[in-house]
């Protein structure tokens, strides 16, 4: 089983348009500022406290602009257009939460992956997962196997690519 980093493809698709920033007002007063900000690191679940959020995509200047099926956002987590949420809902649900957001009017997702694999990405302790993230990485950067590789590849869904790490 091969393992692959998945990251955004270039700069010819359109990015969300979404800041943590944006939705702090989402949490509770008490929480820590720095635990939002670090979400993905802290692999702290968002779905209790997430309510849809309007947003749209930015444009890059000079690019191609097209629209992403699915991309990386922020840490270890995927943005995903209503087409690759129909293909991935429930492969990817196992393994972090899906997070809608308003763009126009279409429902869109952020999913946010859960799932940690400690000690590096060996066959033995990825063998049932299909995406993660790893603490030696900080949990910023998000990983797949060769399935979800494959299955994302068959149903062309456009706008990342696959590294091996």
């Amino acid at each position: 089983m091969d393992i692959y980093a998945i990251r955004r493809d270039g700069y010819d698709y359109q990015e969300l348009d979404l800041e943590i920033d944006d939705f702090l007002e989402i949490f509770p007063e008490n929480m820590d500022y720095n635990t939002i900000h670090n979400f993905s690191m802290e692999n702290l679940a968002l779905a209790k406290y997430w309510k849809p959020i309007k947003t749209g995509l930015s444009e890059i200047d000079g690019e191609k602009n097209l629209m992403p099926d699915i991309c990386s956002w922020i840490g270890a987590t995927l943005f995903l257009s209503p087409k690759a949420y129909r293909f991935l809902k429930e492969t990817l649900t196992p393994f972090g939460e899906l997070l809608p957001v308003l763009i126009g009017d279409d429902t869109y997702y952020i999913f946010n992956c859960l799932t940690v694999v400690d000690g590096g990405a060996s066959a033995e302790s990825t063998k049932d997962k299909l995406i993660f993230k790893m603490p030696e990485q900080y949990c910023i950067d998000i990983y797949c196997t060769d399935r979800l590789k494959d299955a994302i590849e068959s149903f062309d869904l456009r706008g990342v690519i696959f590294e091996t790490p």
